[in-house]
């Protein structure tokens, strides 16, 4: 660790492996949830209800993320909300498809798992100096889709080969192996100041919060479709549409969607030291919407099919890259609101798969095909980049998408 306040602390591409929790969690939640309702008889429209339902519950991130620079050190919040969805994700793999609970710990679990993800951002860019942003951001990103890529690969294996609730067990255990590297980040001195915080003063704080200029720019930036590319969530359906066989779909969504972007993240990075993360977030926005453009002229094929696949979610995670530079940019060194910032921002980049996947599927039906859903997703894409870009550019030449002091 660093010695001298402010100096570069070792292992900070380490300290991103702390969202492996978060990854590995929300892949038995999106992933295998799905897969073993439809297993065991749950059609499609109620399995995609319950995942709308836990997704649209985890957005209440934002209201509850404020307890967590309160009562004690994010640390303590991270290990704790770490345990309880470790135990919520075993709880929801045990249950049977008939069982009147799953909705309620579905949800749980979706929730529980986004403040982790809240006090462990909010944790790490309080206590790190501002040099690490970009190293954090693209670490950070990767420790989610490594963690998500192996949940989703390995999980239902787990359930169908091992017997009773070993299974559930194995997988709960797997969510609590990524804590082995939180003893690498420091502890922030906030963290002890908001042990002792009251209430009271955190609400004025958090009036505080909501009215800086930079935190509202980059929720307006994050909450337009500039760069969301949610047809990512939608490939696993769109199989037929390009005559691509059942094998060739689980490969391109799992294997290869993980590599290509545990490969782009890596490469986001460098790019990252040569262009500051709000041009880079836009300028993905901008080539993945091209890139999704060409789409409608090429042929339905299976190659096709896995072309999208891999461009889609190598944009995807070229943003995701950008937009953590960006919060962790905009959180203060020892800042007490670190986590209340991470969870207002987090929540606000999450909004747009929320909106953009009900539109992309609207566009499907307009055009009866996929090219409707090409069309809407880029189409929107380049609006929402076109009017930001001039605003962007006075903001990043007076420094107003970073911290304040």
């Amino acid at each position: 660790m660093a010695d001298v306040e402010g100096e570069r602390p070792r292992w900070v591409w380490l300290m991103g492996f702390s969202n492996t929790v978060y990854g590995f969690g929300y892949a038995a939640v999106l992933v295998t949830t799905p897969q073993k309702l439809a297993a065991e008889g749950m059609g499609e429209p109620a399995i995609a209800g319950l995942t709308a339902l836990a997704l649209g519950i985890a957005l209440a991130t934002f209201a509850l993320a404020p307890i967590l620079d309160t009562l004690m050190s994010r640390r303590a919040w991270a290990l704790i909300l770490a345990l309880v969805s470790a135990a919520l994700a075993g709880w929801l793999l045990s249950l049977p498809a008939s069982s009147p609970l799953i909705p309620t710990v579905l949800c749980a679990a979706a929730l529980t798992l986004s403040l982790y993800n809240a006090a462990v951002g909010g944790w790490l860019g309080a206590a790190l100096p501002k040099s690490c942003d970009q190293t954090l951001g693209a670490w950070f990103n990767i420790g989610n889709a490594f963690g998500f890529g192996v949940g989703a690969i390995t999980q239902f294996w787990l359930l169908k080969h091992l017997p009773g609730v070993l299974g559930p067990v194995a997988i709960a255990v797997g969510v609590l192996i990524p804590l082995a590297v939180l003893p690498v980040i420091p502890a922030s001195d906030s963290g002890r100041r908001a042990v002792h915080e009251s209430f009271g003063n955190l609400a004025r704080d958090l009036a505080g919060l909501v009215r800086q200029g930079a935190v509202v720019r980059i929720v307006l930036l994050f909450a337009l479709p500039c760069a969301a590319f949610t047809l990512t969530n939608a490939f696993g359906g769109l199989g037929r549409d390009f005559r691509a066989s059942d094998g060739l779909v689980g490969a391109a969504n799992g294997a290869g969607a993980v590599l290509v972007g545990l490969a782009t993240a890596l490469i986001a990075r460098q790019g990252l030291k040569h262009a500051p993360a709000p041009y880079l977030y836009l300028a993905t926005g901008c080539v993945g919407a091209a890139f999704t453009l060409l789409l409608v002229v090429l042929p339905k094929t299976p190659l096709v099919y896995l072309l999208a696949v891999l461009g889609e979610n190598a944009a995807q995670t070229a943003a995701q890259v950008s937009q953590n530079a960006i919060v962790f940019r905009s959180i203060r060194q020892g800042s007490p609101l670190a986590a209340s910032q991470y969870g207002l921002l987090g929540t606000a980049a999450v909004l747009p798969y929320a909106y953009m996947q009900g539109l992309d599927g609207f566009g499907y039906r307009l055009a009866h095909g996929v090219t409707g859903s090409f069309l809407m997703d880029a189409g929107l894409s380049l609006a929402a980049c076109a009017a930001v870009f001039v605003p962007v550019i006075l903001w990043m030449r007076a420094g107003r998408l970073e911290a304040a002091g």
